[in-house]
């Protein structure tokens, strides 16, 4: 563990996106007090906030990795913070609400290259075999901003207006690119010359003859599907199978975070180094154990929260191990020339997760199925994908080949 946190550069990123986080976070909670709370809007602007972050993400992710396999990771990132923070100005004097959401969309489609650079660069910084602490670091980073960002931004909007959090906002992603300029320099593996000639592997092929990183994309939907699904639809029933407010809603919810930052610490502290395969499996199948009880809480209330908030601990550590070891499967698998083409893959996949729900559980519950049966539906998915990635493992004529360990970066 003492040896990640000698690295330089892999703290540098993760002190760059976690002062990022805590502005994205400013930033959804000012945008959200402008439009909703002081600004009188209801369902269609609160829908309207989700979709412009998604959407564009979601179409713009596979752009954004192939512009991580061209051109250097370190100012790919900087300029992802500068022009992200150049929207936010724009938010500071906006006045009109479509002017607001265009800039959100302008927004999401400048950030959308942060996440596969980031992925993409992780092997440059870390030896291999360091790779899963690498991402337990940076995954132990954002679940400490998931707890205390929206505190810190919901009290800082208690004694600023929206315009003036926006600020705060604009300087933190002025301090993230200030920050990652410290890194060396990270250009893209196998990065066409006029002397050599362009990879003949591409992205679809790849993935067609490799169904182990098929299987890493479904597992890239699934996660977030099942998370969104729990945070639209866990509030309702707790209050109408449960009989509780928002206290045990939110109870809930912080129990996934504690569970999800224990995660990272069980891999960071580990001695010997544990097949990622095998923690991504046993992160679904404890997943799978919260909509199995929200399922049950459906049906019978004498279930009680304590089975929930238990599962809601084990779900935070399967979402966790989920999390960190899926990206080490990607930068471990993926060809090095096309690191950045698969991780913008996964990020749309990953955000096509977060969006069906918000779309198709409002025209299907309960007009369609019930919540319990949504939830045990959710269930039985997840461990039949368990046992799909147990299957897929076993079959050796996809097993991916071996990788030649990507160039390391070089200082300046």
């Amino acid at each position: 563990m003492y040896s990640i946190l000698r690295n330089r550069a892999l703290v540098t990123i993760g002190i760059a996106e976690g002062v990022s986080n805590i502005g994205n976070w400013i930033n959804t909670m000012a945008i959200f007090a402008l439009l909703l709370f002081r600004g009188g809007g209801g369902v269609a602007e609160s829908s309207g906030i989700f979709l412009a972050g998604l959407v564009p993400t979601l179409l713009v992710s596979p752009l954004a990795g192939w512009l991580c396999d061209r051109f250097d990771r370190k100012r790919l990132m900087i300029a992802s913070e500068l022009l992200s923070g150049l929207m936010v100005v724009g938010l500071i004097f906006a006045q009109h609400t479509t002017l607001i959401y265009a800039l959100l969309v302008c927004q999401a489609i400048c950030g959308a290259v942060m996440g596969p650079a980031r992925r993409s660069s992780i092997p440059q910084i870390v030896a291999p075999e360091q790779l899963p602490k690498a991402n337990a670091l940076l995954e132990q980073i954002a679940s400490l901003i998931k707890i205390a960002a929206p505190l810190l931004a919901g009290g800082l909007l208690a004694v600023l207006s929206p315009h003036q959090a926006l600020i705060l906002d604009v300087i933190s992603f002025a301090i993230s690119a200030i920050i990652l300029a410290w890194l060396p320099k990270l250009p893209p593996a196998a990065a066409p010359s006029q002397h050599a000639a362009a990879p003949k592997s591409s992205l679809g092929g790849t993935l067609r003859g490799n169904a182990r990183l098929a299987l890493l994309m479904a597992l890239g939907f699934s996660l977030p599907a099942v998370v969104m699904g729990f945070d639209v639809l866990a509030s309702l029933l707790v209050r109408d199978s449960l009989g509780g407010d928002e206290r045990l809603y939110g109870l809930l919810i912080g129990a996934i975070g504690a569970g999800s930052l224990a995660s990272t610490a069980i891999v960071m502290l580990r001695r010997r180094a544990a097949d990622p395969w095998r923690d991504a499996t046993v992160g679904i199948v404890i997943l799978a154990a919260l909509p199995a009880a929200m399922a049950a809480a459906a049906i019978t209330p004498r279930v009680g929260a304590l089975p929930l908030l238990i599962c809601s601990i084990g779900a935070g550590v399967g979402i966790g191990l989920i999390t960190m070891q899926v990206s080490t499967l990607i930068q471990q698998m993926a060809p090095p020339a096309l690191l950045g083409q698969v991780s913008g893959m996964f990020q749309s996949f990953h955000t096509a997760g977060q969006l069906v729900p918000l779309l198709v559980l409002p025209m299907v519950i309960p007009a369609l199925i019930s919540i319990g049966l949504y939830f045990g539906m959710m269930c039985a998915a997840l461990l039949l994908l368990a046992a799909a990635t147990q299957i897929v493992l076993g079959m050796r004529r996809f097993s991916p080949p071996e990788q030649a360990e990507p160039g390391r970066a070089t200082t300046g």
